[in-house]
């Protein structure tokens, strides 16, 4: 136990001897929650370069371009999604009859899974082909990005409100595309409200209607964000007791709590990114007919 207080302590900052401070619960989870420019080891010093060379000056003079901490976790989330779907796609065009390769097959489960579940309820026919390329996109992206926060020394980019409004965005840019596609420029107008309602309402549940379209996206954000943050927090509090206490008994229960919540947060990983593709496949599904 006393080389598990001595790894914590190393993480969350060492009291010492002399004038040092020991970091509090509170300066460990906003070191872990926010964003920060990455400046040790090899790749600290590649984003260094990156950002001194071709990211210095905010874009549009609002805009800051850096390389931190959450962009270098979608550059990876995006190069693993690369590394693995573009040989799988190879393999799959090769074996049309069906792959005897077992990771082939565990892709197309999942890749069936989205079709079945998320796609295809809310989108029929040559409409779920041509949704599939987004919603499996979205839907691993979001995984992957979850996944990966769950490996020490690794981030959740998902646990970042400008990561889940930007995802969240790219729904609201859907329902508002499809919905004009679909039913005309116009259907922002004459679409959104149900048919039969009195023309008295009308302008009321226009408004009401509008500002749902706009909120869907927003509890999106908020949902995957929340989720995904809340089980760190938790964690990094349960491993936090082992230093304050530096008792065994307490030990034991904080590793052993945070075990389980590590393990629940691995199903959350998955449930998240299925409610996520599902809640925007419906909100844009539902732009395809008129109330």
């Amino acid at each position: 136990m006393l080389q598990v207080v001595k790894f914590i302590n190393t993480f969350v900052g060492s009291a010492g001897a002399g004038h040092e401070e020991k970091m509090g619960v509170y300066d460990v989870v906003i070191h872990h929650l926010s964003d920060h420019v990455v400046h040790d080891g090899i790749i600290g010093q590649a984003t260094h370069w990156l950002n001194t060379h071709f990211f210095s000056e905010k874009l549009f003079g609002l805009f800051d371009m850096r390389v931190t901490k959450w962009v270098l976790m979608m550059w990876l989330t995006a190069f693993l999604m690369f590394l693995i779907f573009v040989p799988l796609s190879r393999k799959i065009r090769k074996s049309p009859s069906g792959s005897k390769s077992r990771w082939v097959n565990l892709w197309e489960v999942m890749i069936g899974f989205i079709h079945d579940e998320i796609v295809e309820p809310n989108f029929h026919g040559e409409y779920a082909v041509k949704a599939m390329p987004y919603f499996s996109t979205v839907f691993f992206f979001v995984l992957f990005a979850n996944l990966l926060g769950m490996i020490p020394g690794l981030a959740t980019s998902t646990g970042n409100l400008a990561v889940t409004g930007g995802l969240a965005l790219f729904t609201l840019f859907g329902m508002f595309a499809v919905g004009m596609i679909r039913q005309g420029p116009f259907w922002v107008f004459t679409g959104i409200v149900p048919g039969g309602v009195p023309k008295g309402l009308f302008p009321l549940l226009w408004v009401i209607e509008l500002l749902g379209l706009f909120i869907k996206p927003f509890v999106l954000t908020v949902r995957l964000f929340a989720n995904m943050t809340a089980g760190h927090i938790v964690i990094i509090i349960f491993l936090y007791l082992v230093v304050m206490f530096q008792n065994y008994y307490v030990g034991i229960g904080s590793v052993m709590g945070s075990l389980m919540i590590y393990l629940l947060e691995l199903l959350v990983a998955f449930i998240q990114a299925y409610i996520f593709a599902t809640l925007s496949a419906m909100f844009i599904g539902s732009s395809m007919h008129s109330h």
